[in-house]
């Protein structure tokens, strides 16, 4: 059975999001890649993980903020959306 290629797309792109941590979600990868057929489904994928780690950053930089000014570290962050 051929395998669907976004699939391998979508494999590779959350190795090189995740690193050594994407291998425990291998099995889940392959799922969700038979849901992933189209350029555009791929693309809409990688750019909802992409949002989802500009929130984690966003709110780690909130979290912190307070604690670094209190060390005279002054933090500003600028988004591009």
């Amino acid at each position: 059975m051929m395998q669907n290629p976004k699939s391998l797309a979508l494999k590779k792109f959350m190795v090189q999001v995740m690193g050594n941590k994407a291998a425990p979600y291998d099995d889940l990868f392959t799922r969700l890649g038979t849901s992933i057929v189209t350029d555009n489904d791929l693309k809409i994928f990688g750019e909802m993980v992409n949002d989802i780690l500009g929130i984690g950053y966003r709110k780690a930089v909130e979290d912190y903020r307070g604690q670094l000014e209190k060390l005279g570290i002054g933090v500003s962050l600028i988004t591009k959306d």
